[in-house]
């Protein structure tokens, strides 16, 4: 069970996370999130089931329109001026009071009650929101998301108009609950349901903006009850991505007027698309300006409307529903690549080149770089992090006349994409190339073996996940993963010793490494020294570690590298070498060697290497000529 509360659809299955939320009642367009800093700790908005059905509250905040008898809950009126008894959520206590509502008006597809006096004005706003609903938002949604679910069998949605009960009541402050669904109502077994499609509209502080004709909140949460017919368990972010949409489908873009949904998400550029924020922090801005920029990419790029509605039908969830529904739709490619280009574009917003892939038609977006621009021509290995399904943008400017080589190394713990933005201001021109990164998260790049110069460059930086793990949260920020990176490192010399092997083949050994600086210095110590099995086309076989120095015999090593799980036949494998500290690094490879028969008639002849000097800052530079063939390269 879950519950929107405002944007909000929040939880899966049958407990619920809420946060209150909540909109600026002075705000002159679209919605508004407003987190309140005294919020108590997560803990505090957990519902269980039975909380579900705990005795109700006998509150009622509002003068009603008095009849003699109230319809009972889950019988259902359809007469202009009867009344219903309704049981409500309260927000603030949360738990379920009872309210006596009138039915105003009788739509197509919509029944609006409300238990607040109606005026004149509240006449007006009535009969305005009947005639959006009927003649925009629900031919525009039903057409794209599905038709609701109708579990009272009228085939009509309840708008119910009243004062919500939330955590800002009797407070100083503008900060409202606007709006909410509550899945509760569908199942008939609980005695606090309406058995009946219901959507929670605040009527008094939200007055001004139904009176100010902004009826986005209504698209938003009907997206919610659309959606749950559709899939249940649909995980959040992609539920109020949709909802997001939902608003710029009826004619509100949830970007224009200042709101914050853009310019937290252009502030907070690593806050990740999939994992959504619930600690009380500005973040929750940036999660609903992330979904609905991406779900935008979506329509933009993928097909129009149809990429969604596949997407919000699929009884899958998260990032495989995207990606299942792109292929459907005959754009065979991988989620990540499309996050890939999302973010690109976020930076680029440039639609003049790569088939407009970069960009957007209907929003500008400026993102923010992470710290400042980085101008020295040598930067030594630099810390950071990035949350999954989050980017971090790195300026490198004012570099014409100077080389950019890139170490870059991720935490193994995590996936990364890298890609660079090379933009020349004079020419104009702007390339975008992804740099290759290996199994084991190492990555490299050369403007000088590139043959290319720019007067900026720019990093995008996102760490991911495989696919259907470790996708999402519903309740909690994405959590960091660590990398570094380093330009224009010092170079050092790497002999990449010998290799020998037991004498069953199963085990080997790594010894007789030595590394020197450009200087002739002997490393006997390293912030990395590391070595990893790669098969001869360059994949990581998933055996690595550390190297240790071995004072005794001046040389570094391992030993004992269990080969157990490298697979049987005639496989050839080579040792790629890592060493590196702050401000020097280097790579070499040992000469490839073959398992013929495991554990048995392995030949130690064919595996050993000489001890040749291999100056590793040229090694990088091969890498990188490596990956140029296998990149991509677009250009402006």
């Amino acid at each position: 069970m879950s519950i929107a509360l405002l944007l909000v659809i929040i939880g899966t299955g049958w407990s619920m996370a809420i946060i209150s939320l909540a909109i600026d009642e002075e705000r002159s367009s679209s919605q508004q999130i407003q987190l309140n800093n005294e919020n108590s700790s997560q803990s505090d908005f957990k519902i269980n089931p039975q909380t579900l059905i705990q005795s109700k509250i006998q509150r009622s905040k509002t003068e009603t329109i008095e009849q003699s008898t109230p319809t009972p809950k889950n019988q259902i009126t359809q007469a202009v001026g009867d009344t219903r008894i309704f049981s409500v959520l309260n927000l603030d206590v949360w738990d379920y009071y009872e309210i006596n509502a009138t039915l105003i008006l009788e739509g197509a597809h919509s029944l609006i009650f409300t238990d607040l006096t109606v005026d004149g004005a509240l006449s007006n706003v009535i009969h305005s929101i009947n005639t959006s609903f009927e003649t925009n938002i629900h031919p525009t949604l039903t057409s794209i998301y599905g038709p609701p679910p109708d579990v009272d069998k009228n085939e009509k949605v309840i708008i119910l108009i009243i004062d919500i009960i939330d955590q800002y009541e009797g407070k100083s402050t503008t900060s409202y609950v606007a709006g909410f669904f509550d899945p509760l109502h569908e199942y008939g077994q609980y005695d606090d349901s309406n058995k009946a499609e219901i959507l929670f509209i605040d009527g008094d502080e939200g007055f001004n903006k139904l009176d100010n004709g902004e009826f986005e909140t209504i698209a938003h949460e009907f997206q919610h009850l659309i959606h749950f017919r559709n899939d249940v368990d649909e995980n959040v972010w992609l539920d109020e991505a949709a909802s997001m949409l939902a608003e710029y489908l009826i004619g509100e873009n949830p970007f224009d007027g200042g709101e914050p949904y853009e310019s937290k998400f252009e502030s907070l550029p690593d806050v990740s698309l999939t994992y959504w924020d619930y600690s009380g922090s500005e973040l929750v801005y940036a999660n609903y300006g992330a979904a609905f920029a991406f779900f935008l990419y979506l329509l933009e790029h993928y097909g129009g409307t149809t990429i969604i509605q596949d997407i919000v039908k699929s009884k899958n969830n998260s990032i495989l529903s995207v990606e299942q529904s792109l292929n459907k739709e005959g754009y065979p490619v991988e989620f990540k690549e499309v996050f890939r280009n999302w973010t690109i574009a976020n930076y680029l917003d440039d639609i003049s080149f790569a088939n407009g892939t970069y960009g957007y038609k209907a929003i500008s977006l400026e993102m923010k770089l992470d710290n400042y621009p980085y101008t020295q021509s040598s930067i030594p290995r630099t810390e950071n992090s990035v949350p999954y399904w989050g980017t971090d943008y790195l300026m490198f400017s004012d570099r014409t006349d100077t080389p950019f080589i890139l170490e870059f190394k991720g935490d193994l713990s995590s996936d990364f994409m890298v890609t660079v933005i090379l933009t020349n201001i004079t020419t104009p021109n702007t390339e975008v190339i992804p740099i290759e990164i290996s199994s084991d998260n190492y990555g490299n790049f050369s403007t000088e073996v590139q043959g290319i110069s720019a007067d900026e460059i720019v990093l995008a930086i996102s760490a991911y996940t495989p696919l259907g793990k470790y996708d999402h949260s519903d309740e909690h920020p994405a959590p960091s993963q660590d990398y570094w990176f380093m330009v224009n490192p010092k170079g050092i010399i790497i002999s990449p010793g010998n290799l020998s092997f037991s004498s069953d083949g199963q085990y080997l050994r790594l010894w007789n490494i030595k590394a020197y600086d450009q200087n002739g210095f002997y490393w006997k110590e390293a912030d990395g020294a590391t070595y990893n099995i790669l098969t001869d086309s360059g994949n990581f076989t998933g055996i690595g570690g550390n190297l240790a120095f071995n004072f005794a015999n001046n040389y570094w090593e391992a030993t004992d590298i269990d080969l157990s799980t490298l697979p049987a036949g005639n496989t050839t494998y080579r040792i790629k070498y890592h060493f590196f500290n702050s401000t020097c690094s280097g790579i070499a490879f040992s000469e490839t060697f073959e398992i013929i028969q495991p554990y048995s008639t392995q030949s130690s002849s064919s595996t050993t290497t000489d001890d040749t000097s291999i100056p590793g800052f040229m090694l990088v530079i091969s890498l990188l000529a490596f990956s140029i063939l296998i990149g991509s390269r677009k250009k402006k």
